[in-house]
């Protein structure tokens, strides 16, 4: 607690001398900084503290097979580093937002940009947001004996006043703790579950269940999901164009090539780690109380593997995972109501001390929200999956705009429209479909997909067509189309390589 406390003191202090020196950037950063520094700041970005909680629900649940939710979104792990962080550098704006009306010229990208930085800013970063919100305060639940609410207002006042004294400068230098930190709780934790493996040869090894061991699903339901999450989710729902909390990371280095080298980065790091998240996991299940919820019990699993000075080491690493990515996701949203809303529509003319008024204001707002968002809800698989059941269809939208000129604005706001209508509605839907034999979250992403992408295709034929304006802005950045379809294989070759690896590699642990 001591050292939880001293740390969190520490770190305003740092930031409070920083901004008194002149860095007052929330949004990007004043000056460049080395690929490896931005590559950890996104690899941080990432990370999920809820991710041994989240990996532990659906093992318990589905058995390795259901990891395929997790490890499909290796088959597009490369489409963003070799492709789109290089044009993220070129374009620099200041957020992805305004490259919507740099995209979409006329009235319907103007329109486009500011309903997103309401729709994405505000509703979609929350939902996003309230995820690790959720994971810390189970975490800071058990810990210190709170009740669920009190964690959750606990953990969210925490997060927003984090925000709150950030600065972008700051934020990247604070990544590299942060991610040190992790990487030194991720030993603790090492040391002492795989020790405890190897001492007690007659520990009850949690996959010796051969439904629980198999990688490959043998049900039909099993088979449904599985072809789902190989055949529509990794593209549908995961693979964006680079467009989000990490477009400021790559704007942030010093070239084109600094941009690939900081992306390839967590993809590399994800996927060497990723092992052991998985295995250490399987572990604690050997210890669990199998009646309580398998969430929660991952937390008292390896509670009782730890001695108190690990304990509190990794607290601080489990704060470092959740504060980096929860920060840089509100950060995100606030970059759109001040710059899009605020400064782009309400208040153009604002000053610079108005603006740096209305930055702490949204902030603020966007914690609030998701503290409520997470306050309605109880289980992190079910958030996921919403969250992308909301991006389904609208995926492949975000990577061909790059590439087709007929899209237009009017195309993004009815696949973002329809995806979340669709998304909130189908449940209710789900018995009265073709699909209600098969597991209802795996079936709404196969509907959204394929009612979302025949809407912004109709939606897109029928609309003005200004693909001859659009290409005169989008040609001097892009240069040939070649190099991308070339590229673009590489990048899905890369992917299919890294997930046959993950697929041989567990294969021969397990057997």
């Amino acid at each position: 607690m001591v050292l939880f406390i001293g740390y969190l003191v520490a770190v305003f202090l740092y930031a409070l001398f920083l901004r008194r020196r002149g860095s007052i950037s929330f949004f990007s950063a004043s000056q460049k900084v080395r690929w490896w520094i931005s590559g950890l700041s996104l690899y941080m970005l990432f990370l999920s503290v809820d991710q041994g909680q989240l990996v532990t629900g659906i093992i318990a649940q589905h058995g390795m097979q259901g990891m395929w939710l997790v490890w499909s979104a290796g088959l597009g792990a490369f489409v963003i580093p070799l492709i789109f962080a290089p044009l993220w550098h070129r374009l620099n704006f200041p957020n992805d937002n305004r490259f919507l009306v740099f995209r979409y010229p006329g009235k319907d990208g103007v329109f486009l940009q500011r309903f997103r930085a309401m729709y994405v800013g505000i509703l979609v970063v929350s939902l996003l947001t309230c995820f690790h919100l959720l994971g810390f305060s189970r975490i800071l639940a058990y810990y210190f004996h709170l009740s669920p609410n009190l964690s959750l207002l606990l953990g969210g006042c925490i997060m927003t006043a984090f925000t709150l004294k950030n600065v972008f400068d700051v934020k990247l230098k604070l990544d590299v703790l942060h991610a040190i930190m992790f990487f030194f709780s991720l030993g603790c934790i090492a040391y002492y579950v795989i020790g405890y493996y190897f001492q007690h040869p007659e520990f009850h090894f949690f996959l010796e269940h051969p439904e629980k061991k198999a990688l490959l699903p043998s049900s039909t339901n099993d088979i449904f999901s599985f072809a789902v999450f190989l055949g529509v989710q990794w593209w549908s729902c995961n693979m964006f164009d680079g467009g989000g909390a990490e477009t400021a990371r790559f704007t942030a280095v010093a070239s084109p090539r600094e941009a690939i080298k900081a992306g390839i980065l967590p993809v590399i790091l994800s996927f060497i780690l990723g092992f052991f998240l998985v295995f250490h996991v399987v572990v604690l299940l050997g210890l669990s109380n199998t009646s309580g919820p398998h969430e929660m019990n991952y937390l008292s699993s390896l509670d009782s593997l730890l001695p108190p000075i690990a304990r509190d080491l990794v607290l601080l690493g489990y704060f470092a995972m959740f504060i980096s990515t929860a920060e840089s996701l509100i950060t995100w949203g606030a970059s759109f109501v001040v710059n899009d809303l605020w400064k782009g529509w309400i208040q153009p003319d604002s000053t610079k001390t108005q603006t740096s008024r209305i930055s702490p204001i949204s902030i603020a707002s966007i914690g609030i929200i998701s503290t409520i968002f997470a306050y309605c809800s109880n289980d992190l698989q079910q958030i996921i999956k919403i969250t992308f059941s909301i991006g389904a269809g609208v995926a492949p939208l975000y990577i061909i705009r790059w590439f087709w000129y007929r899209i237009n604005g009017w195309s993004q706001i009815a696949a973002m429209l329809v995806s979340g209508i669709t998304t909130l509605l189908y449940p209710s839907l789900h018995s009265m479909t073709p699909m209600a034999p098969f597991p209802m979250e795996e079936s709404r992403i196969v509907v959204v997909t394929c009612i979302t992408t025949m809407i912004w295709l109709i939606v897109t034929l029928l609309t003005k067509d200004e693909s001859s304006l659009v290409r005169s802005r989008m040609q001097p950045i892009l240069g040939e189309k070649k190099y991308y379809i070339s590229t673009f294989a590489l990048a899905l070759l890369l992917g299919m390589t890294l997930v046959g690896l993950n697929f041989l590699i567990w294969n021969a642990i397990l057997t």
